[in-house]
C-alpha cells in the first residue's frame, strides 16, 4: 500500500518549504528531492498545503471508493461532525442526497461514537488515579506523543478515537456486518490511523476527494436537491457530540458545565501549542490536580482540517456547525440500537523515535563542514528549513539533510568561484543591477579604467555597490539596455582607448552583464578574444535569456552565467 503522504520527486523544486513547515522535521532531502520519512511523520498534512509545486501528495482513495460503490455491496458513509461546517444550511440536505445518488446505502454521523468516547474518557478520568489525561481523538497528536514523547503515553486516555469506535459500531449491526464503511473527513491523518488499525475502514477519503469524486460522477448539489432521500438513510442520531470538531467541543460533551479555561479541563489547538504543552506535562502532573487536556493539531479544531473543501474562517465554520447541527437533528433518522463495542485503543501501537545525542565535538565538526567555523558564522537564517544551524547539523548527522541546503554557505562558495572565473577572463566583465550599482567586476575591468579606478578599488577594497555612472564614461549604454532581452553591442571611447562593449541582459530589467574588450590590444589577442566572445554572444545569447528565469541577484546564481561564458 502506498504511504499516506508521499513526494512526486520529478515535481520537487528543492525549495525546502516542506522542511520549514514540518513541525517535527520528518522530511529527508536526498539528491535534492524532499521525501517524507514515514516512521517520523505525524501526518498533519502541512507539507502538502505549503508545497508550491504540488509535489507533496496524499494517497488518493477515490478509485477504491468508486470500486466499492460499484461492487453491489452495501456501503455506509461515516461522516465526521466537521462536515456540517462545510456548508450553509440550505446545502446540508442536498449533500446527503448527493451521497445517496453516488450509491451509498446509508450515512451515519461519527458524532454518535463521540458520545461514547466522551463517556468512556470521562469515566476513566474520574475513576483512575491519573492526574493528567490527554484526549485521543486527534491522531496527529497521538502520533506525536507516541513517536516523540513515548514517556507520555501513560497520559493518553486508553480510549480509541470516535472514528475507530464508529466503524466498530456500524459493523456490529447485523444488517451492516458485511458492509463496506467509508470514513469522510477533512483529515489526512485519519488515513494513517485506519492503516494502523488494520484498515478498519474500507476507504478513508477527505472532503476534497469526495467533492472531486462528485464532480467526476456528474453529481452537483443543485441537481441532488431535486432527489428524494429515503427516510431511513441516516442511521441514528448523536445526543450531544455534534460540536466535537471545534475547540473545547469534547470537553463540553464530557462535562456540559465545564469551561475550556476551567482548571480541570483545558482545550488547545495548533501543533506548536501541542508540542509546547507536551514539554510541560510532567510539571502539570506534579501539581497533583485532576486535569483533562483536549488537544488538536489543527488551529481552531477539526473544522480547519488540512483537506477541508471550504476555506472559510474558523468563526464562519463554527457558526455554520452550530446552526447546521441543530438543523441536522431535525431530519428523519432511522432509530438504531447500536450494540456495545470495545472502546480500547490497544491496537494503536507505533514505534517511537530513537533519540540521538551528539557531542559538542561532533556538532562543531559538522558545522565546520558547512563553513561555520565560529559562532558568528552561525547565521541561523533558516534558509535550509531548520530553526538554526545546530539543528541543521544534527539533520546532517541523521542523514536527513545535505550540505547544499545551507544557502548562505553556497552563496559564499559561489561568490568565490565567480570571482575566480572573472579573474581568469582576458577581458573586462562587470555585472550591474537596475540602479547601475556594481554586483561584481573583475580585475581586467579595473585595469581598463585607468589609475583613478585602480586607486578607488585599492582604497575601498572592492567596487561592489559602487555607482557605474561614476566609474566609466560609457555607463549610458547600460541604462539604454534595460527594458528588452536583446544583446547590445557598441564601439565606444574609454579615455584614449577604443573598446567593444557587449551588454547581455541576465535577469530582465534587473541585471546586466557587460563585456568590455580593448580594441587597441595586439591583433592576435583581439582576434582571439573577439572570436571567443563573438561565438559566446552568437551561440549563447538566447540560452542566457532562458536561464535568466532561474537566476537571482545573488552571487551564487551569477556563477551560472559567468561559467557559461567562460566555458564556451
Amino acid at each position: 500500500m502506498k504511504n499516506v503522504i508521499y513526494t512526486e520527486e520529478a515535481d520537487c523544486r528543492d525549495c525546502y518549504r516542506c522542511v520549514r513547515s514540518c513541525p517535527v522535521k520528518s522530511i529527508k532531502i536526498e539528491n535534492q528531492a524532499a521525501s517524507v520519512v514515514p516512521s517520523l511523520c505525524i501526518y498533519c498534512g502541512r507539507c502538502i498545503k505549503v508545497c508550491p509545486a504540488g509535489a507533496k501528495k496524499y494517497r488518493d482513495d477515490r478509485p477504491v471508493l468508486s470500486d466499492l460503490l460499484m461492487s453491489g455491496k452495501k456501503v455506509v458513509a461515516a461522516i465526521a461532525p466537521s462536515v456540517l461546517a462545510e456548508f450553509e444550511k440550505e446545502s446540508v440536505l442536498p449533500f446527503l442526497k448527493a451521497l445517496y445518488l453516488a450509491g451509498f446505502s446509508a450515512v451515519s454521523e461519527t458524532a454518535i461514537a463521540a458520545d461514547r468516547v466522551s463517556e468512556a474518557t470521562s469515566a476513566f478520568l474520574n475513576g483512575s488515579d491519573v492526574n493528567v489525561l490527554i484526549g485521543t481523538c486527534c491522531p496527529t497528536v497521538v502520533n506525536y506523543i507516541r513517536i516523540y514523547y513515548p514517556e507520555l503515553k501513560r497520559y493518553l486516555a486508553p480510549v480509541a478515537s470516535p472514528m475507530v469506535v464508529h466503524a466498530r459500531m456500524i459493523k456490529a449491526l447485523p444488517e451492516f456486518a458485511d458492509a463496506s464503511v467509508v470514513f469522510i473527513s477533512p483529515c489526512v491523518s485519519k488515513k494513517r490511523e485506519s492503516d494502523i488499525y488494520g484498515g478498519i475502514f474500507d476507504a478513508v477519503i477527505t472532503f476534497s476527494e469526495l467533492f472531486s469524486f462528485f464532480e467526476t460522477e456528474g453529481i452537483d448539489l443543485n441537481m441532488a436537491s431535486r432527489a428524494d432521500l429515503p427516510g431511513d438513510f441516516i442511521l441514528g442520531s448523536s445526543r450531544i457530540a455534534g460540536l466535537f470538531p471545534v475547540d473545547g467541543g469534547m470537553i463540553k460533551t464530557m462535562n456540559s458545565d465545564a469551561d475550556t479555561v476551567d482548571a480541570g479541563y483545558m482545550s488547545f489547538s495548533g501543533m506548536y501549542s501541542v508540542m509546547d504543552i507536551c514539554r510541560d506535562i510532567p510539571r502539570l502532573d506534579s501539581a497533583g490536580k485532576k486535569l483533562f487536556l483536549e488537544m488538536t493539531a489543527c488551529q481552531g479544531g477539526c473544522i480547519k482540517g488540512p483537506e477541508a473543501a471550504d476555506g472559510a474562517s474558523v468563526a464562519v465554520k463554527r457558526a455554520r456547525l452550530i446552526d447546521n447541527y441543530a438543523f441536522f437533528r431535525t431530519l428523519p433518522h432511522r432509530n438504531v440500537d447500536f450494540p456495545e463495542v470495545p472502546m480500547s485503543d490497544s491496537e494503536y501501537d507505533i514505534p517511537y523515535r530513537m533519540k540521538c545525542s551528539y557531542s559538542e565535538e561532533e556538532i562543531r565538526s559538522l558545522l565546520e563542514s558547512i563553513g561555520k567555523k565560529s559562532k558568528s558564522d552561525e547565521l541561523n537564517c533558516s534558509g535550509c528549513g531548520y530553526d538554526n544551524c545546530r539543528e541543521f547539523a544534527k539533520a546532517l548527522a541523521e542523514g536527513k539533510a545535505e550540505r547544499e541546503m545551507c544557502v548562505s554557505q553556497m552563496r559564499k562558495e559561489a561568490q568565490s568561484q565567480a570571482s575566480a572565473l572573472l579573474a581568469k577572463m582576458p577581458y573586462g566583465v562587470v555585472l550591474v543591477d537596475k540602479d547601475l550599482r556594481l554586483i561584481n567586476a573583475n580585475e581586467k575591468f579595473v585595469e581598463q579604467g585607468g589609475e583613478e579606478l585602480r586607486l578607488l578599488a585599492d582604497t575601498l577594497g572592492s567596487l561592489v555597490g559602487a555607482d557605474l555612472r561614476k566609474l566609466v564614461p560609457y555607463h549610458k549604454y547600460f541604462m539604454s539596455a534595460f527594458g528588452d532581452d536583446d544583446v547590445h553591442e557598441y564601439e565606444v571611447k574609454n579615455g584614449s582607448s577604443l573598446v567593444k562593449l557587449s551588454i547581455i541582459p541576465v535577469v530582465s530589467n534587473k541585471i546586466l552583464c557587460g563585456i568590455i574588450r580593448n580594441m587597441d590590444d595586439s591583433a592576435t589577442l583581439r582576434e582571439s578574444v573577439s572570436e571567443k566572445v563573438g561565438e559566446v554572444l552568437a551561440r549563447n545569447a538566447e540560452m542566457v535569456k532562458d536561464i535568466a528565469s532561474i537566476l537571482g541577484e545573488s552571487a551564487a546564481k551569477m556563477e551560472s552565467i559567468l561559467k557559461t561564458i567562460a566555458e564556451k
